[in-house]
């Protein structure tokens, strides 16, 4: 387990997936989801090298099949961390036996994580290695706890909003788009909003959303770079996840290879794509 710390917060990162398992205050208040198996055993995931669900659990390459779990595997591997003060430290996974076994391409995915006051800057980083494109996603899961009444809890965007949904079909996308709510700048919160799985807004103005308790603001997340913001929680869990991704779940129709896949990502050979998100937390 890799420590941050600061006056003012205690952020706790484990080695397994990059994941942040813990972020305190100096008066002890926890604001990440403490992995309650009865709702949802993990914290914050990173996915890579896909986002969503995958048909079938697998994906083709060059004709060939490779089986998968939802979002990817960086969630299960060991990552080679190294913390170089107090507030910083970096995450890397590359390609290993395992890895090829389900995903055909050489990759160093790196996770560079800084503790800056009241916010969490977490710079993450794909790297080609190889003379052939890389096709990838990858994205965030953090989940915030909500404790208490639900309803209490909202989500503020940057800017109004005429919020669209891309409509999902047992967690597939159908294709279709639904307005969902018209010149909104807060979202009060609702387990019921979540009976048919995650919100994925489609093409949102705002770059950060803050997620309020009774208007107070707990958490807010800046995702300036990614092109998908999503809201997720299971019905009667006292969390909410807010997800950047720059992927998208598969389709209801099969496209083919992954590198037809819409939304993915296409890294040439000795390049790299870097996109960054923050969170800052209010005492």
């Amino acid at each position: 387990m890799i420590c941050l710390i600061n006056e003012r917060f205690c952020v706790q990162i484990a080695e397994r997936g990059a994941e942040i398992v813990s972020v305190k205050n100096a008066a002890g208040r926890e604001y990440i989801w403490q992995a309650d198996p009865a709702f949802w055993a993990k914290h914050c995931p990173v996915l890579f090298p896909v986002c969503g669900r995958l048909a079938g659990f697998q994906f083709t390459v060059k004709g060939k099949t490779y089986k998968t779990g939802n979002h990817g595997f960086a969630q299960r591997k060991m990552f080679s961390a190294t913390q170089t003060d107090a507030t910083r430290a970096e995450f890397v996974l590359c390609e290993d036996e395992e890895t090829l076994a389900e995903y055909p391409y050489p990759f160093r995915l790196r996770i560079l994580y800084r503790l800056d006051g009241d916010t969490l800057n977490i710079d993450t980083s794909v790297e080609n290695p190889a003379a052939e494109p890389l096709c990838c996603n990858f994205g965030s899961h953090e989940a915030y706890a909500c404790d208490g009444d639900f309803t209490d809890w909202s989500v503020r965007f940057e800017k109004p909003e005429d919020l669209v949904l891309a409509e999902q079909v047992g967690g597939y996308l159908s294709g279709k788009k639904i307005p969902y709510a018209q010149n909104v700048q807060e979202l009060a919160l609702t387990h019921a909003m979540f009976e048919n799985d995650s919100l994925l807004f489609d093409a949102i103005r705002s770059r950060k959303v803050t997620l309020c308790q009774r208007g107070a603001a707990v958490a807010e997340v800046r995702f300036d770079p990614f092109e998908h913001l999503l809201l997720w929680t299971k019905p009667g869990a006292p969390y909410l996840c807010i997800e950047p991704w720059n992927g998208l779940p598969d389709p209801v129709r099969p496209y083919g290879d992954l590198c037809n896949k819409p939304g993915i990502l296409r890294i040439g050979g000795g390049e790299k794509t870097e996109m960054s998100h923050s969170i800052r937390f209010f005492d």
